[in-house]
């Protein structure tokens, strides 16, 4: 025979179920990295992102920004606590503004002057007010959902001549995604750098098609 629930037992089973729901859609939105990052960020856990090691390929977009773009405009796509910004003196950009989530955005808030901006933002959504002369997804390029219709959407923020600066971490994986971003965005130079552990990155610049 059929056992039927009682109300408690009812209300309990569909809290589950809209508990589970819950949880899916916020994979799907990607909340739940979203939520991590925050909490990773809050607990410290991102510091190893100042150590000497990681000092390279921060050094080589900054390198190609003040090199390429002296004095103009710089959008950091995923900035953290904007340590590439740290290697720019702000006498080389005239604006710079840093996008990431309300954590990391928290850390760099202190640094924040005329020129230098930090918005809380996620750059799958994010709308520049503005173009810029470069634009920056420095190991953050992953965390775009689909990477060559997040940059055909952010070269509409581009000046005319800007530039992508991108850094990819060296992972076979990756490989991919240069593939299908320089099926659209050639490359002007690039530069592939190791540290003493071996860990490596790929920096790039990319140009967009004319418009």
């Amino acid at each position: 025979m059929q056992k039927t629930m009682s109300a408690s037992e009812k209300s309990l089973s569909e809290s589950k179920l809209l508990s589970k729901a819950q949880r899916l859609l916020k994979h799907a939105l990607g909340k739940d990295n979203e939520e991590k990052w925050q909490e990773q960020y809050a607990r410290g856990e991102w510091a190893w992102l100042r150590n000497l090691d990681e000092l390279a390929h921060h050094s080589i977009l900054a390198g190609y920004f003040m090199r390429l773009k002296p004095h103009g405009s710089l959008l950091d796509m995923g900035c953290g606590e904007g340590i590439l910004q740290e290697s720019i003196p702000e006498t080389m950009y005239s604006k710079y503004v840093g996008v990431d989530f309300s954590e990391p955005i928290k850390l760099a808030a202190h640094k924040c002057t005329e020129r230098t901006q930090f918005v809380v933002g996620d750059m799958n959504t994010y709308v520049p007010n503005e173009q810029f002369d470069a634009i920056v997804f420095n190991e953050s390029i992953y965390y775009l959902n689909n990477p060559l219709k997040g940059l055909q959407r952010y070269a509409e923020y581009l000046k005319p001549d800007g530039i992508f600066l991108i850094s990819i971490f060296i992972k076979d994986k990756h490989e991919e995604i240069w593939r299908q971003i320089q099926s659209v965005f050639p490359p002007l130079d690039a530069v592939t750098v190791y540290n003493q552990k071996g860990t490596g990155w790929t920096c790039k610049v990319l140009t967009a098609p004319k418009r």
